[in-house]
């Protein structure tokens, strides 16, 4: 019963994992293509899948005090967060043959990492970065919720009070921009509370096994037709960053039908060793693949015509897709090598 046990527990960790590998490369697309008029389906709910991972794997704590889980929460997301702000930060800058180095400049992009906002120009050099902040107030404020709340259903209606406010202040009050995304956290916890209680109710896919491919095309038809209509009316993306969201019914819509749909890929594919590499290193490439884009795209223009690049014009994203996976695996490997050979020096040194 044992092995059983940790062998269900691996499928699981591994079809989360395909399931953040496939959110991941829908991340890297997004970013690469330039017009909303390609890319609204991917920003339909390639955010709202991240945040619904999150919670699917979240884990009440009742018994510790609540510095433990905030303690425990700077360290999993903020740590990080500042680190990969400021070691990017440093990047672009060295990377940019005109960085501006003004006082006002770097007090700008410096205030804007500890605002931890991606908007009015904070956090321009790597604006991905502003899930991070995000998250931490998400899973702070759900952790929190669960310390209180034990009924599922009334975590439920919380849910959907708290997306209804996260929607009204989207629409009535656009200009707010709160530190570390407090306006944002409104809608972005309804994503994560939905991911817990889709474990809490357990709902694991197998017993839809024979439906999943029907189930995926109806969702991915229901993403289509949501995403397509909401972009339509309003002329826009939505985008959960800029608290950009559309239509209430139509956000939600096509965000969990494109959530579902992945879900259920990710089932269907059961075992990929490439996505699930992905999905294990999803916040590397999450933080360093904008900075790579800019400088592949600037070496390209550099080294190619203008004809060769728009003659390969469709293939490029996923050449640039490919190249940052590359480089941040070498780079990886790289490290782990200087690591263990730092590590192997100072025992010699030590005998």
């Amino acid at each position: 019963m044992k092995n059983v046990s940790k062998q269900s527990a691996f499928k699981r960790v591994s079809w989360i994992d395909i399931c953040r590998g496939i959110g991941i490369i829908f991340v890297l697309y997004g970013h690469l293509l330039s017009s909303d008029s390609l890319r609204y389906l991917i920003y339909s709910f390639h955010m709202p899948l991240f945040f619904f991972l999150s919670g699917l794997v979240f884990k009440p704590v009742l018994l510790k005090p609540i510095q433990y889980i905030i303690i425990k929460n700077i360290k999993q997301l903020l740590l990080p967060y500042f680190g990969f702000a400021l070691f990017t930060y440093i990047f672009a800058v060295v990377s940019n043959p005109a960085p501006d180095l003004s006082p006002g400049g770097i007090a700008w992009q410096l205030f804007g990492i500890l605002y931890g906002s991606g908007n009015d120009g904070m956090l321009g050099f790597n604006v991905v970065l502003w899930f991070l902040p995000c998250l931490f107030i998400t899973k702070l404020t759900f952790a929190l919720i669960t310390r209180k709340v034990i009924k599922l259903k009334l975590i439920g209606f919380l849910l959907l009070m708290s997306g209804i406010l996260g929607y009204g202040l989207s629409v009535l009050l656009p200009w707010i921009k709160l530190p570390f995304g407090f306006e944002i956290a409104l809608t972005s916890l309804v994503f994560f509370g939905m991911g817990y209680l889709w474990k809490e109710r357990k709902f694991t896919l197998p017993y839809l096994r024979s439906y999943r491919v029907p189930l995926t095309l109806l969702a991915i038809l229901i993403t289509l037709l949501g995403a397509t209509t909401n972009y339509h009316i309003y002329q826009y993306q939505t985008d959960l960053r800029i608290n950009h969201l559309g239509n209430f019914f139509l956000f939600y819509l096509s965000a969990f039908s494109g959530i579902f749909g992945c879900l259920m890929v990710s089932q269907l594919i059961t075992k990929n060793a490439f996505l699930e590499y992905l999905g294990r290193n999803s916040l590397v490439l999450f933080a360093w693949h904008n900075l790579l884009f800019v400088n592949l795209k600037e070496i390209m223009a550099a080294v190619a015509s203008d004809d060769f690049i728009n003659s390969v014009k469709l293939f490029l994203p996923t050449f640039y897709v490919l190249t940052v996976i590359c480089i941040i695996h070498l780079s990886r490997k790289m490290l782990l090598l200087l690591k263990n050979a730092s590590l192997t020096l100072f025992l010699t040194i030590q005998q």
